[in-house]
């Protein structure tokens, strides 16, 4: 739906220099906060991680623990390039206001039409919108996949 909107929109997404030919992912489900296990990001003492599954032209990833502040919406954008690359980052990058309190989220993705690989490094990264002063991404986790054509 993303790609759509964004097309009819006119708008770029606000992506970091060396994303700019990423793409949308194909589906993104993410969770309410309470879904996670956890209402607070801060001081909880647990890492986010990835699990992931390379099927056929497609891929699948489970983003556990994401953190990001409450009721932010979330989107994903991939690149390829001798890897996989995925960035998480607010769908909203410049909030005029923003909740007084971060969550973990569980985030769940799907990539179609993504080229073939064996056990090529999938390597996923997140940001924090703008109102942060350092927002550059920041690698979370890295999974090995196979991605058969």
């Amino acid at each position: 739906m993303l790609p759509l909107l964004l097309a009819l929109a006119g708008c770029r997404p606000d992506l970091p220099a060396g994303w700019e030919d990423a793409r949308p992912v194909d589906e993104l489900i993410q969770t309410d906060c309470g879904d996670s296990g956890g209402s607070s990001a801060y001081d909880t003492g647990i890492d986010p991680y990835i699990e992931a599954e390379g099927g056929e032209d497609e891929l699948f990833v489970e983003y556990h623990d994401a953190h990001f502040r409450c009721g932010q919406d979330v989107v994903a954008f991939v690149r390829t390039s001798g890897g996989v690359d995925l960035l998480v980052q607010p769908e909203d990058m410049d909030p005029r206001s923003v909740a007084a309190c971060d969550c973990l989220y569980d985030i769940y993705l799907q990539v179609l039409d993504i080229e073939p690989c064996q056990r090529c490094t999938l390597s996923l990264y997140r940001r924090s919108d703008n109102l942060n002063d350092d927002n550059d991404p920041e690698l979370v986790d890295q999974a090995e996949v196979t991605i058969r054509d």
